[in-house]
């Protein structure tokens, strides 16, 4: 029997500045636990996962060790997924460890990061002995030989059908989701998912299977409903509402999702159905940055479309978090305007998330960033590292916009929405409010994307933008 360990990659460097609140944040990498669960359920292999998280590449070797694993004798390769491009500079580590102490066949995939890059990905890790590119079901199957590999589907035709958490080491520390549906295809200029046509949401029937499965694992917990846009079929609703209404160990979900795409009418039913937290790709509140990111043409009516959203989920008690985007052209005024809008709408908002635009190497052409004011910061080469942290105008560098996405957020959002809004998917199982205090207090308070509250005995009055 093959013998694989399975390691999401962990990072050496971040886009977000480390903290012990970070550290709870348990990401689950839940297209690798998908492969393998393929690989265990079609081809009976003896098969573990673990995730790289805040662990050094020496660090992964010593927790696989410690997990009673004999990397010699018990492993015959490893599966390296690399989620980021953040990561690559772990996984040259990790692969020479891999090959020079444990002479071990490595296997690496991560579609976003090594798809049309395999020459790159062989330069800098240059012990591995295979790439998978694209989606990986099918030809991992066919790598392992396995023997029902013609009856796997490609990717980018179906969902995984469900995740086998006993493969993932230490699981109990991961909340779980389900994937419904895969791509978006809806154009915006920074997504990697603009051309991927969306598939159709995972039937219910398989949706009830899997939940079955989760009963067992776990007494209580939430679902992410995984899908890069989630689209509310109204057939499909219905359906989720009815197995979702006699339920008791699932207590929410979430999902991500659209402005123009969340039906209003349906809100009161998918409260019902458990839905508690929308993420919502708001990506800017000005109206130039809007064109400029092609996220709508009506950027007048979109606002309002966000507006009458926010005033309905706040009726059905349903938490709204805006993703946003500081993108190509950004100056102080297209950032007041932005925030200025959320400060309007303050009370209706759970949390907002900020990122700046970060130039990677599977995105389109740099020209059309350039031509909108975005510049290379001097010494920032794409060949380094696969990706350039922008200025994303004159006015806004790079060091400026990385500020702004801890400030932003604490003109919105207190210490206890920011708990709340992890607490759902995100945060390890069994992180407490009280042990989140304690944390705060160990942590650089200007890496923290929120204000201090009266739990806290200290309060902010927020930034001046």
């Amino acid at each position: 029997m093959k013998k694989i360990i399975a390691i999401s990659a962990g990072q050496t460097y971040s886009k977000k500045v480390n903290n012990l609140i970070r550290e709870k944040i348990k990401y689950l990498n839940y297209g690798l636990l998908g492969l393998v669960t393929i690989l265990k359920h079609y081809g009976n292999l003896d098969i573990t996962m673990f995730q790289g998280e805040q662990y050094s590449a020496e660090g992964i070797f010593k927790l696989i060790e410690s997990s009673g694993i004999n990397i010699y004798n018990d492993c015959d390769y490893f599966l390296l997924s690399i989620p980021s491009y953040y990561s690559v500079s772990w996984c040259k580590e990790f692969c020479r460890i891999a090959k020079l102490r444990y002479g071990k066949k490595i296997i690496v995939g991560g579609r976003w990061v090594v798809d049309n890059h395999c020459d790159w990905i062989k330069e800098k890790l240059i012990y591995i002995d295979k790439i998978i590119e694209g989606f990986g079901e099918k030809k991992l199957a066919k790598y392992f030989d396995l023997v029902d590999c013609y009856n796997i589907e490609e990717g980018n035709k179906k969902c995984f059908d469900f995740f086998d958490y006993n493969l993932l080491f230490n699981y109990q520390k991961y909340q779980p989701c389900i994937e419904i549906s895969r791509g978006c295809g809806s154009g915006c200029q920074f997504c990697a998912d603009k051309n991927f046509k969306r598939i159709a949401n995972k039937s219910i029937k398989l949706v009830s299977h899997e939940l079955e499965i989760l009963d067992q694992l776990y007494d209580h917990y939430s679902i992410y409903f995984q899908a890069p846009h989630f689209i509310f079929e109204k057939e499909w609703v219905n359906n989720l509402y009815k197995l979702m209404n006699n339920r008791t160990n699932c207590n929410f979900w979430r999902c991500t999702t659209r402005v123009e795409t969340v039906p209003i009418s349906m809100l009161n039913q998918l409260k019902e159905s458990g839905l508690k937290v929308l993420d919502i790709g708001l990506e800017s509140a000005s109206k130039q940055q809007l064109l400029n990111m092609h996220k709508t043409v009506y950027p007048e009516k979109y606002l309002e479309m966000a507006e009458n959203l926010l005033l309905a989920c706040k009726e059905n008690d349903i938490w709204v978090k805006f993703n946003l985007l500081l993108y190509a052209g950004e100056t102080f005024d297209t950032i007041k305007e932005t925030t200025n809008w959320l400060l309007e709408h303050k009370s209706l908002i759970k949390y907002v998330s900020v990122s700046s635009l970060v130039y990677y190497y599977n995105m389109d052409s740099i020209s059309e960033l350039i031509k909108l004011g975005a510049s290379i910061p001097s010494g920032e080469y794409i060949e380094n590292n696969g990706y350039i942290n922008l200025n994303l105008s004159p006015e806004i560098s790079h060091e400026t916009a990385s500020s702004l996405s801890y400030q932003i957020p604490k003109l919105i959002a207190s210490q206890k929405d920011f708990y709340d809004i992890k607490n759902i998917s995100y945060f390890e199982n069994g992180y407490t409010y009280n042990q989140f205090l304690q944390d705060i207090k160990k942590c650089d308070l200007s890496t923290l994307p929120f204000y201090l509250n009266d739990d806290y005995k200290q309060k902010e009055k927020g930034v001046k933008i």
